[in-house]
């Protein structure tokens, strides 16, 4: 207060004043944490975090997920045509035996044995009797009896007729006047125009 009155004995018109705080504090002043202004930013962090998770994370375990299921299904399927397919080698031996895909290109255009089987059943067999036969490439060569020589004339022109034969050669015929005959014949195939 000695201050003061100093300052006001030398003038009276003007008051001054000094300052009252003698010291600084250089120390800053902490104000109190506001959770209120947390609140939110925690949430939207949160959110982030679960959008990254779902999107980032757990659509793509799911794929994965469904990429493995997937995978698996096509093995079981995979070893269910493996079983079926394991005794395919034998089959294919076997289907060998009785298609043309194992002949080369001669072989196939052979008349099929079974046809050859057939015609000399069909025309030869309820007429005659066959003593041998032999088939050489497209050549049907036979010995038969127990037909006449008028017969086994009616025989060839009736063999002639058959798609399959080319022509039919009557080589050796034996009889004695009018009894049975012992025939050669030589018969040329063909295989029918598909």
């Amino acid at each position: 207060m000695a201050m003061k009155e100093k300052a006001q004995l030398g003038k009276k018109k003007s008051v001054v004043t000094a300052p009252s705080k003698k010291t600084m504090n250089f120390a800053h002043h902490q104000s109190s944490f506001n959770f209120k202004k947390l609140i939110p930013l925690m949430v939207i962090m949160v959110v982030v975090a679960a959008v990254f998770a779902k999107v980032g994370i757990l659509d793509e375990l799911d794929k994965k997920t469904a990429a493995y299921n997937q995978l698996a299904q096509k093995q079981e399927q995979l070893a269910a045509v493996n079983v079926r397919l394991a005794e395919y080698n034998e089959l294919e031996k076997q289907y060998g035996r009785y298609s043309y895909g194992w002949m080369d290109e001669t072989e196939v255009n052979l008349v099929s044995r079974m046809d050859v089987l057939a015609l000399v059943e069909s025309k030869i067999a309820p007429a005659a009797y066959i003593e041998n036969l032999a088939v050489n490439n497209n050549v049907l060569t036979m010995n038969i009896h127990g037909i006449t020589l008028e017969q086994a004339s009616a025989m060839v022109k009736s063999l002639e007729q058959s798609d399959l034969v080319v022509s039919a050669t009557v080589y050796n015929a034996v009889a004695e006047e009018a009894q049975e005959a012992s025939i050669f014949i030589s018969i040329i195939l063909t295989k029918e125009a598909e």
